[in-house]
């Protein structure tokens, strides 16, 4: 029983090339969201409080990571193999992409535009899902497609040496600062 449902879900290093693309793109999101507040908050709050709006930034990167590679997961395991499995370092990487970029797009519109046009916002979705989906669709007929995603995915690796480290420290900072 166990061994059938490990042969539905994909190999240990493609999970790790996926997982690696969802955890840069979002620290990358809040860093970047972080570095932009930061000036006010030096004027307004202390360093250790900083930190603090800082940890639990990452921290919730960290769940939200997890989250988003389980529900790939998931789709991966109630998809036949063909579909997802199979070349799951190419689709994985590519459906991320997609979903974190569809909510990364709409922030940036937002913050652009405003709520006076939600139409520029669904559009905006819509576009970067229906994108997803073409390349999801012609990921195996590009060879060029699947060649650079394959070497982004791979390269990206390399962050999961800070990245994880550091979610783990601030993620025991959070526990202790809850917990105390």
């Amino acid at each position: 029983m166990k061994t059938t449902i490990l042969k539905r879900l994909p190999e240990s290093q493609s999970i790790l090339q996926v997982y690696a693309v969802i955890a840069v793109m979002l620290a990358g999101w809040t860093i970047t969201a972080f570095l932009r507040k930061l000036p006010s908050w030096l004027l307004t709050l202390n360093m250790a409080e900083i930190f603090t709006v800082f940890s639990y930034s990452m921290v919730t990167n960290l769940l939200e990571s997890l989250i988003v590679l389980l529900l790939i997961l998931a789709i991966c395991f109630l998809l036949p193999a063909h579909i997802l499995r199979d070349d799951f370092a190419v689709r994985g990487t590519l459906l991320s992409i997609g979903l974190i970029g569809s909510l990364m797009v709409p922030m940036r519109l937002y913050m652009r535009f405003g709520m006076e046009n939600t139409a520029r916002l669904l559009i905006g979705i819509l576009a970067v899902l229906l994108l997803t989906a073409l390349l999801l669709v012609f990921s195996s007929g590009i060879g060029f497609l699947r060649s650079a995603v394959l070497w982004v995915s791979d390269r990206l690796i390399v962050f999961l040496f800070v990245l994880v480290p550091l979610f783990v420290f601030l993620l025991v900072y959070v526990i202790f600062r809850n917990i105390i």
